[in-house]
């Protein structure tokens, strides 16, 4: 099987994400988590419930980041 078919799997599951009213920081894949909270640093944010809330608006400019320019977190700072 490709390697690459998950990954375009999870990104379409990142689209559909983006048609909820309301989308949690917990709903993202850890996959693409690390690189959602880098994007959102200084961003002004909402709990709900105790949750991290991504508006959708600062959600979509960060799908679109990931389509243009990929993911730049890194997992250790050493590598």
């Amino acid at each position: 099987m490709n390697q690459l078919n998950p990954i375009a799997m999870k990104l379409a599951e990142l689209k559909k994400l983006e048609k909820k009213d309301c989308i949690f920081l917990e709903d993202v894949d850890p996959i693409f988590r690390d690189d959602l909270q880098t994007f959102i640093i200084g961003e002004t944010m909402t709990l709900k419930d105790g949750k991290l809330i991504i508006h959708r608006s600062l959600f979509r400019r960060w799908l679109q980041k990931i389509q243009t320019e990929g993911l730049d977190h890194k997992k250790d700072a050493t590598t």
